[in-house]
């Protein structure tokens, strides 16, 4: 080992390595010398010095490497001959290889280096003292320090733009609002706050506007110890809310990470040139967040308001927008409560798809506008991959945006693909923990699994933490559905009912459930909409009123293929198979895949099916029932196990001539929940219903209906 050191060594003496390195040093030294003293002459920025500093010991490596080789002299590199042969060995692709790598690695940590210097020199000039690396935070909600505590919209408000720009930061994750909001609200301190959202570090403050002057105060604070990492304070005008919210943003990021952002990086996507407009606006992201029907309805009122103040006001478009596809009816086959049921789907879709152009030609990098429009894509329009595309284009633009997570797993859900659905909702939990929206969907989630008990436990604390909140009732009340428990469902739909009597799909499943039950009366009690008229008719035994009802709405609606089968489905159930025949096959060519095939029954294709079946077309049968197969298959496989399911099974089985199949399938139905009325009236499944083993299930299942039509009797609440 001596010998092979004492080798190396003759050898760097051999090729002059220390006699060429000891002046490069010296070079370095003088020009560094020399940079001392004209840096200050011209006016400089002492980073010069650092620059070039760099720069030259950067060199160091390559100058070592190439002393091995060439001997620096006043008439060039002279090559140096080998030891052996006293050759001189060409300078040939391997050389020059490894000299790149030694370049390429020399100039990069040069760069990491002067990049750190760079940072810490900019925030030296801003005067900030960065103690503290986190990569997590939440912004609380500002204090009210107004003399009348008439203006926590706007303390608010300022939380959740401050909120947006932090989540524009990547590496940084930032909680919700709406989270941060609810446990401010709860009376718990920052710090606890920040353990529950599990986060490093709380902004949290104070805002006070008088007349045309603001002030406001913040504090950056370790969640580990409470101590106080920054604090600033702010007196300027209202109308710099924009600038200031920016400045707050920009110094978090700049304290907590290791990056600099220059004044005016982060802008403020709710900039509007009109301080009445902002006001307007945050009084209706105000009503937005109380989530019912009648506070969307009045924010999407005051979004219009701002915007006849600024019609250049891109945030307010986006939250018009965002406003009227939540008020759009109905779940759209999602099968949970995701809308607030007023606008009609399609209108909605169109009116908040113009409002979203509108915006994103005035700001075209708003997350929020992409995330909007992933919903209606996705959700209103069924259009998955453009959905997925635009959601994912909010989620760049803001790492940090849990509703755009949200709405996403509404598409992955739509889409049949449940793992990334849940793995989805997780991240926007991990955002958005306390958020109403959340909680629902998990319990849908869990549900949707099989996870009854867990589900009903997520309803639960959901009602617990939010009474006033309409989606932990309606949440429950699916859960007791799908137990048969209807008397219970009932009463948890009249509770989300009394909450926002304005939506419609509260008060069509409340009713609905009534009509199942057999409870014709009472329903008629409550409603006077025609939507309920044929299936009056129908539980009234007034069948020929029926037809001719279901004759002139399809004379009004020649062009909806929805009204012809609904129209099928009745003279199904009444008998006359020939007739519903006729206006079945027609059909096939009318609906698209996705309508054709809609979960959870396969219907209206497996309708079809058995039309197709009854006319002997069985290679046109067999083609729909397999792809039903499959549909179930799917579900299956992602553990979606409900009575739906099974009776989508038994009714396959039945089609295929499969009694025995059918007639377990029916059993496994009504042992997870099944007590659909209709069920002994369908022509698909009649041939199991006819076995004693198929009697004794229907005899059960008008034994449990009778029995819960007593129970809602008693509850005296008609």
């Amino acid at each position: 080992m001596r010998g092979i050191v004492s080798a190396l060594f003759a050898e760097i003496r051999r090729r002059k390595v220390f006699q060429t390195f000891v002046p490069y040093l010296g070079f370095v030294w003088l020009i560094l010398q020399i940079i001392s003293v004209i840096t200050p002459m011209f006016n400089l920025s002492p980073l010069f010095n650092t620059l070039v500093a760099v720069i030259l010991f950067a060199g160091m490596p390559i100058m070592l490497y190439l002393s091995w080789y060439f001997d620096f002299t006043l008439d060039g590199l002279l090559p140096i001959p080998d030891a052996e042969s006293e050759e001189v060995s060409p300078f040939g692709l391997s050389r020059w290889a490894v000299l790149i790598l030694i370049t390429l690695g020399s100039g990069f940590l040069a760069y990491r280096y002067f990049s750190t210097v760079q940072i810490e020199f900019a925030k030296a000039n801003d005067g900030i003292q960065q103690t503290f690396i986190a990569n997590s935070i939440a912004v609380l909600p500002f204090k009210d320090a107004s003399a009348d505590q008439d203006q926590a919209f706007i303390a608010q408000g300022l939380a959740e733009e401050i909120t947006s720009l932090l989540g524009r930061t990547n590496g940084l994750k930032v909680a919700a609002s709406s989270s941060s909001s609810i446990l401010a609200d709860k009376g718990l301190d920052p710090v606890s706050i920040a353990r529950r959202l599990q986060v490093d570090t709380v902004l949290t403050g104070s805002v006070r506007v008088t007349g045309d002057q603001l002030k406001i105060r913040v504090e950056l604070i370790n969640a580990s110890d409470a101590k106080v990492l920054w604090s600033e304070s702010f007196a300027r005008k209202f109308s710099d809310i924009f600038a200031v919210e920016s400045e707050i943003a920009r110094s978090t990021v700049n304290m907590l990470q290791d990056t600099y952002i220059e004044t005016g990086s982060l802008t403020n996507s709710a900039n509007t040139k009109s301080t009445d407009a902002y006001v307007i606006y945050l009084k209706g992201r105000e009503q937005y967040r109380k989530q019912t029907t009648e506070s969307m309805k009045e924010a999407r009122k005051l979004f219009e308001q701002a915007i006849g103040l600024d019609p250049e006001y891109a945030q307010a478009y986006v939250a018009l927008a965002d406003t009227i596809a939540m008020l759009a009816k109905g779940t759209n086959g999602i099968g949970h409560d995701a809308f607030f049921g007023v606008l009609d789907g399609e209108i909605a879709g169109k009116l908040a798809e113009q409002y979203l152009e509108k915006a994103l030609v005035r700001d075209p990098q708003l997350p929020e506008a992409f995330a909007v429009r992933g919903l209606l894509l996705g959700v209103l329009n069924d259009n998955y991959d453009s959905a997925l595309s635009s959601l994912d284009k909010a989620i760049e633009l803001n790492p940090s945006f849990a509703k755009a997570y949200m709405w996403k797993f509404l598409v992955f859900d739509k889409l049949g693909k449940y793992t990334e659905a849940w793995e989805t909702l997780q991240q926007a939990n991990v955002l958005d923990p306390i958020s109403i929206a959340n909680q629902s969907n998990r319990g849908f989630y869990l549900s949707q699994q099989g996870l009854i008990q867990e589900a009903e436990t997520q309803y639960k604390l959901l009602v617990a933490e939010f009474p006033n909140s309409p989606l932990g009732y309606v949440g429950l009340a699916s859960i007791e559905y799908n137990k048969a428990n209807y008397s219970e469902s009932i009463l948890r739909w009249r509770q989300a009912h009394s909450i926002s009597p304005e939506n419609t799909r509260y008060e069509k499943s409340y009713i609905g459930l009534l009509l199942e039950i057999g409870l014709v009366d009472q329903a008629r009690k409550l409603t006077s909409d025609p939507f309920y008229v044929p299936t009056f008719l129908l539980l009234e035994g007034k069948h020929t009123e029926l037809i001719d009802e279901m004759n002139t709405r399809i004379l009004a609606n020649p062009d909806d293929p929805w009204v012809r089968f609904e129209a099928a489905f009745y003279e199904m159930l009444i008998g006359n198979n020939s007739a519903a025949e006729k206006l079945l096959i027609p059909l096939l060519t009318e609906f698209s895949n996705d309508e054709l095939y809609n979960m959870p029954l396969c219907s209206p294709a497996i309708e079809i099916a058995w039309a197709l079946i009854e006319e002997d077309n069985n290679k046109e049968s067999q083609s729909i029932l397999k792809k039903c197969d499959l549909q179930l298959e799917n579900a299956r496989q992602e553990n979606i196990t409900d009575s739906f399911a099974d009776y989508l099974a038994a009714r396959l089985a039945a089609l295929n001539n499969n009694d025995e199949l059918a007639l377990q399938e029916l059993s496994k139905a009504f042992k997870n929940g099944w007590r659909q009325w209709w069920t002994k009236y369908d022509p698909i499944i009649a041939p199991v219903l006819e076995t004693d083993a198929g009697k004794d299930i229907m005899i059960k299942i008008d034994d449990h209906l009778k029995k819960e039509r007593e129970e809602v009797r008693q509850l005296n609440i008609f």
